[in-house]
């Protein structure tokens, strides 16, 4: 459930702007209300699933969780909630991973990024985009996921539109 805080409406929806007064909505991300802020994350992501390379909460299994934890450097301590699985086997060890404190990814060699994590304060002030030719999703500042291996590109639109919202819900 989500709370406006300037007119006290209840509403299901993560929503950029509260539906009955219009006001822009903000999440928190600050410590004094966690569960709000990864419950707005989560009713994000949860509207692009259905794609084989998206995976969710309790369909991740536990190899996967454990590639992607390896390879992408993700803490034991951190909640996963989405996973992106960039490799043709579904090894996990390419792509990236929606988590609780941020987001982290793991490249090929052929992008470039200069970090592989970004927590949520600093990725809600970055530019989110598509490159052109479709391979990498450009976080700004020189970091970039690849998102090659996806071999569509709707979903790779897909994804960048679900990150973009994201950037607007913690920024």
């Amino acid at each position: 459930m989500f709370r406006c805080e300037y007119c006290d409406t209840l509403f299901n929806e993560h929503s950029p702007n509260c539906p009955n007064c219009g006001a822009q909505l903000r999440m928190n991300t600050g410590a004094s209300k966690p569960e709000q802020a990864w419950q707005s994350i989560r009713a994000i992501c949860m509207k692009y699933e259905g794609d084989e390379k998206l995976h969710f909460d309790d369909t991740i299994n536990e190899k996967r969780l454990k590639s992607a934890r390896e390879h992408f450097k993700i803490p034991a301590s951190e909640k996963v909630l989405m996973i992106y699985d960039d490799t043709l086997f579904g090894s996990n060890k390419l792509g990236f991973a929606v988590c609780e404190s941020g987001l982290y990814w793991k490249n090929d060699w052929s992008v470039p990024t200069k970090r592989t994590f970004l927590p949520w304060g600093e990725f809600g002030e970055r530019e989110i985009r598509l490159s052109e030719d479709k391979f990498k999703i450009e976080l700004g500042r020189g970091d970039n996921i690849g998102v090659a291996g996806a071999g569509d590109d709707n979903l790779c639109t897909q994804m960048t539109a679900m990150l973009s919202e994201i950037r607007e819900a913690v920024k």
